[in-house]
């Protein structure tokens, strides 16, 4: 009893933040698509998890990742003190946007995504190098910063002080985009010569995880991006990213282990990690599809977003269901791909399957909807995680109840798919 009372103890710090912080992360945008137009909405959703979340990937350098290699895998700690070199490029960065916004009239969606980047490249940062020593409680209030800014505005809407307009909320941004852009100005005093040569090695290192965590983040982020190109409609892009966060509840389940389980990632047998991994796929997926039955009777109660466009995209909202797992699983794979120095051998090999799915959308533009747009995408983030399983397998570490886990749920729920949704809309 008293090493369950004692465990309890030891575990609330992290829980409480976990359950509030994750919690903000999937609430709080659907909060926003209800206090805002849908069009309006859609410009959030492009700049917060489109174009801001895949320029962040660029703007880190992979840096992020080269940490807990540095750390755990090689043990190399003398090198350490060179990251710190990466907060003042982030600030040059940031710098460079806000001359651009108030003296070359950049666009304020722009401005507000490329804000949006700096803060997540900060976050991503600091909250690596926190869960690497084990402060996951803290690392967790990071991951969702951006989130918890969108929730104080949200409180001030509510309280009549501030109106639901996009130059608010950019305002709420850039707000709290000084205050990494402090903590960088306060890295200077420690700056010293030695730590630029310590951070040129890091990017020597890193620049293969930059190319490969730039086209992962495209694979899995770029909906937003390719909707608003190829249909030219922030509303879809609004209502896109809606039922992706209604379908990214099991994300959380994700986070949690993640964190919690960080460092076993980068130093349990794959062995091991092949038989979990596989067990939390199958698992994911019955939850997600127990929560999409689920959502049909529960979410019109709190939702006129969700009551005004159900009908007419619940087969998006049952494929996203669906692909979210596969969003996960190619998080995972990315951490194995990493850890093992494989980066540089995914990079083509997302690169061509990048190409091949833009050559498609391409081809048939005149035909999209955003149902199809949503399968096609499918389709590939299923291609994306089995080609980093491939390369695993090719330096003979097998993860085949992985692939096997997820080829039955893709195809389980393409036999679903088409069984219950007609091709439309």
């Amino acid at each position: 009893m008293d090493l369950i009372k004692r465990t309890i103890r030891d575990k609330a710090p992290f829980l409480f933040s976990f359950v509030f912080s994750k919690a903000s992360v999937f609430l709080i945008p659907l909060l926003m698509a209800e206090i805002l137009t849908k069009e309006n909405f859609g410009i959030l959703e492009y700049a917060l998890a489109g174009l801001g979340m895949v320029l962040k990937s660029t703007l880190n350098l992979g840096v992020p990742g080269a940490y807990p290699f540095f750390k755990l895998r090689k043990k190399n700690l003398k090198i350490l003190n060179g990251f710190t070199i990466h907060y003042l490029w982030l600030l040059v960065f940031f710098i460079g946007n806000q001359l651009a916004y108030y003296f070359f009239n950049l666009s304020v969606e722009y401005y507000m995504a490329l804000n949006v980047s700096y803060i997540i490249a900060n976050q991503v940062f600091i909250s690596t190098q926190l869960k690497t020593v084990g402060a996951i409680s803290k690392a967790v209030l990071f991951d969702s910063g951006i989130y918890l800014t969108l929730l104080v505005f949200i409180v001030l809407n509510a309280s009549g002080f501030v109106d639901s307009t996009l130059g608010n909320i950019n305002f709420c941004i850039q707000f709290y985009a000084i205050i990494y852009a402090i903590n960088a100005l306060t890295k200077l005093t420690k700056v010293k010569r030695s730590m630029f040569l310590k951070y040129i090695e890091i990017i020597k290192f890193s620049y293969h995880l930059l190319f490969a965590s730039i086209l992962i983040f495209f694979i899995t982020v770029s909906g937003r991006l390719l909707i608003e190109y190829f249909f030219n409609d922030f509303e879809i892009v609004g209502i896109y990213a809606f039922y992706f966060r209604l379908a990214a509840l099991v994300v959380m389940i994700y986070q949690v282990i993640s964190i919690a389980f960080f460092k076993d990632i980068y130093t349990l047998d794959p062995k091991i990690l092949d038989k979990y991994f596989s067990y939390f796929f199958v698992g994911l997926y019955v939850i997600s599809t127990v929560a999409f039955i689920l959502s049909k009777s529960i979410v019109p109660y709190f939702s006129d977003f969700y009551v005004s466009t159900i009908d007419n995209y619940d087969g998006v909202y049952f494929i996203l269901s669906s692909q979210v797992v596969f969003w996960i699983s190619s998080a995972l794979m990315s951490n194995i791909t990493d850890r093992e120095e494989l980066a540089k051998r995914i990079t083509p090999l997302f690169l061509v399957l990048i190409l091949l799915f833009l050559l498609v959308l391409y081809l048939i533009q005149d035909f999209l909807t955003l149902r199809v747009y949503t399968m096609i995408h499918f389709v590939v983030f299923l291609i994306a995680t089995l080609l980093q399983i491939l390369v695993l397998y090719r330096k003979k570490i097998v993860f085949k109840r992985s692939a096997i886990s997820l080829s039955l749920i893709f195809s389980i729920t393409l036999m679903i798919y088409f069984v219950k949704y007609s091709v439309g809309t």
